[in-house]
């Protein structure tokens, strides 16, 4: 299982991977079940806990407005 910080490292160089972000992100809102699955689906270990954590993360990625 995959932290997200080696998911990021990922992000950085996976094309793929950044296509299917933007798709995830297409909507401009991403619930939290959404984003389980997609850390699911990715064996990226995520706790609920951390979730505003990874949110500001995503913010500073520029990846969530």
């Amino acid at each position: 299982m995959a932290t997200v910080e080696e998911f990021v490292e990922q992000y950085k160089t996976d094309k793929a991977l950044q296509d299917e972000v933007a798709a995830l992100l297409a909507g401009g809102r991403v619930t939290v079940r959404e984003l389980l699955a997609f850390a699911k689906k990715h064996d990226v270990d995520v706790s609920i806990a951390d979730l505003p954590k990874y949110i500001r993360q995503a913010k500073q990625l520029g990846l969530i407005k």
